[in-house]
């Protein structure tokens, strides 16, 4: 089975009781020092509340990692529902892995309406080669199954190396093959996507101290409109500052014709081993 049908799988969480559904990870989920990838978590969390509240897009989901995980154990995620309105509705989930709570997110659904829009040029995406002229981001970091990765992810800037850089990142992400036609999956694959490079681009200026042993704190998503991941989105990063062993990064996904599509933000922990 390929990484991508293995993604597929996990992500199609399975309800064990009402408001409760099982995940794992396995070998789509290991992240580095064989912890648990938190994308993953936040991905299948993301699917269970959207099974919930399966008629109003999610458009927001804030989430803390709040301890820590395995990617070789099974994970209990539980749903409450905390609003149903006409227009808006909300709900909790609680993941867990032996009774200990690892992450809990916050998520919100809005009905489809139209109304004012605007996007200011400082937001206006910068022009970059076409992903197909630029090197693969797991080839790169010498990762010899990097074209079975689930995400297909080009370097439109120079990857995070030893010595310090500014804090900015240029990406193209596409899934490796097309994603099922549901609405709730092309969602929560943005959210697995989603995780990737923030800390590093924090830890940019920095890498010249030694290696980065740092993790996500918290992950908020925002999505702006309706989220159908068939082709390339350019992914748009940066961090505004870094103090008391944390960073700050922002991420932006666009669509070819540099439409917003969703905002990211999160923040880690940046320890880190001298050099």
């Amino acid at each position: 089975m390929d990484a991508f049908t293995r993604l597929t799988r996990r992500l199609a969480v399975e309800e064990i009781n009402p408001g409760q559904y099982h995940g794992g990870a396995g070998e789509a989920g290991v992240g580095g020092h064989n912890r648990l990838y938190g994308g993953l978590v936040a991905a299948q969390a993301s699917m269970c509340a959207q099974k919930q509240h399966p008629t109003f897009p999610i458009h927001s989901l804030h989430l803390y990692f709040v301890g820590p995980s395995s990617p070789g154990k099974e994970i209990v995620y539980s749903v409450t529902t905390l609003k149903q309105g006409t227009n808006f509705e909300a709900c909790t989930v609680t993941a867990t892995q032996d009774t200990r709570v690892i992450l809990q997110m916050q998520a919100s659904f809005q009905r489809e309406e139209p109304g004012v829009y605007h996007l200011a040029e400082s937001s206006t995406p910068q022009s970059l080669p076409p992903p197909e002229e630029l090197p693969n981001r797991d080839q790169l970091r010498g990762r010899k199954n990097w074209r079975e990765m689930p995400i297909d992810v080009r370097m439109a800037t120079e990857i995070t190396g030893d010595t310090a850089a500014p804090p900015f990142q240029e990406l193209w992400l596409k899934p490796a093959q097309p994603i099922p036609d549901d609405p709730h999956m092309h969602h929560a694959f943005l959210v697995y996507a989603s995780d990737r490079s923030l800390l590093d681009t924090a830890w940019r200026p920095h890498a010249h101290k030694g290696q980065l042993a740092g993790a996500s704190l918290d992950h908020i998503i925002w999505f702006h409109t309706p989220l159908r991941w068939d082709n390339w989105l350019q992914y748009s990063l940066q961090s505004p500052i870094a103090a008391n062993s944390r960073g700050l990064a922002f991420g932006a996904f666009y669509d070819l014709q540099q439409q917003p599509i969703a905002t990211v933000a999160q923040q880690g922990s940046l320890r880190y081993q001298p050099a």
